[in-house]
C-alpha cells in the first residue's frame, strides 16, 4: 500500500512537471514566432477610387502613393526592374460559400533604372506606353494615377445578386530574377503592398 501511494505521488509530480514544461515550451515558441514572423511593410496606400459606367462598360480611376523600401530601391539602382501590379476583382456574394470572383483585371507597370543616363523608365505592359523621368520621385509620382481602367461589361451582372469590387496594388515578387525570389518571399522589405480596398457595385 505504501509503495502504491509513493508511486501515485511520483506520477502526479511527473504529470505536473510535464504540464509546466509544456506550458513553458509553448510560451517560448509563441515569443519566438512573434520575433521571426515578418511584418508587412505597408508602403502603398490607395488614396482614392472612383468607379463609374459609360454606356455599358464599367471603368475605374484610382490614386495611390507608394515609396520603395531601401532594399527594393537598392535592387532597382543595380539594374533589377520592378513590376507594380494593380489587381481588380469583381466578386459575387454567396450566402453559404466563399464569394466568387467573376471578373479580374490586372494593370502592370514596369519600373527600370537606366544607368547610362541615370534616368528612370516606366513601361505600361498592358498598352506598351513608355515614359522616361529624370529622377525616381517623379517616376513614382506619375505612376500613382491610373485613369479609365476598363473593368467589365454590365452584361455579366445578374439581377438580384450583390456584387463587391476590390482593388489592390503591390510589387510583384514573382517577376524578380529567380536568384532573388527566395530571399524576397521571406523578407518584410519586399512585402510592398496595399490593403484590399472594397466597395459595393451599384447596378
Amino acid at each position: 500500500m505504501v509503495f502504491f501511494m509513493l508511486s501515485l505521488k511520483r506520477n502526479n509530480l511527473m504529470l505536473n512537471f510535464s504540464k509546466k514544461n509544456i506550458a513553458r515550451i509553448l510560451s517560448l515558441l509563441f515569443i519566438i514566432l512573434c520575433f521571426i514572423t515578418p511584418s508587412t511593410a505597408k508602403t502603398i496606400a490607395i488614396k482614392k477610387t472612383n468607379s463609374y459606367k459609360e454606356d455599358s462598360t464599367y471603368y475605374l480611376d484610382t490614386v495611390f502613393e507608394f515609396k520603395l523600401t531601401d532594399e527594393a530601391n537598392e535592387a532597382l539602382i543595380h539594374g533589377i526592374p520592378l513590376e507594380v501590379h494593380t489587381l481588380f476583382q469583381l466578386r459575387v456574394e454567396r450566402k453559404w460559400l466563399w464569394d466568387k470572383t467573376v471578373s479580374e483585371k490586372l494593370v502592370v507597370i514596369k519600373l527600370e533604372h537606366m544607368p547610362l543616363t541615370n534616368t528612370y523608365l516606366t513601361i505600361n505592359i498592358n498598352t506598351g506606353l513608355r515614359n522616361s523621368y529624370s529622377n525616381l520621385d517623379t517616376a513614382l509620382k506619375e505612376m500613382n494615377n491610373i485613369s479609365q481602367m476598363k473593368l467589365f461589361d454590365e452584361s455579366i451582372l445578374e439581377k438580384n445578386k450583390n456584387y463587391l469590387a476590390r482593388i489592390k496594388t503591390f510589387v510583384d515578387i514573382a517577376s524578380l530574377p529567380p536568384p532573388l525570389r527566395p530571399q524576397a518571399y521571406f523578407s518584410s522589405d519586399w512585402e510592398i503592398s496595399s490593403d484590399w480596398i472594397e466597395w459595393e457595385v451599384i447596378q
